[in-house]
């Protein structure tokens, strides 16, 4: 499944990025996930190397509105490649 998210910054509650999850997936229940769950992702749009530098508490709000704690555990190393996201 392809599906558009937004990471938002927990202190500012700013917008950081914009990605899209997809194929890959570590379950820990849910079709977004919970605690312990990986989903892996693409930039569509921003930066998050600050975010995974310094692992960040981030907010991924899906189009659907659910709102879900995460960190970047894996940035992706190109525009080519995947990341993964863990859920808190």
């Amino acid at each position: 499944i392809n599906e558009k998210a937004v990471l938002i910054d927990a202190k500012r509650r700013k917008a950081v990025a914009t990605i899209v999850l997809n194929g890959y997936n570590i379950r820990g229940g849910g079709p977004l996930g919970q605690s312990g769950a990986m989903r892996s992702f693409r930039v569509v749009r921003g930066d998050l190397f600050q975010q995974w530098s310094t692992q960040e508490q981030l907010v991924l709000r899906s189009e659907a509105g659910q709102a879900f704690p995460v960190r970047i555990a894996a940035l992706p190393v190109d525009d080519d490649s995947s990341g993964l996201v863990e859920f808190l």
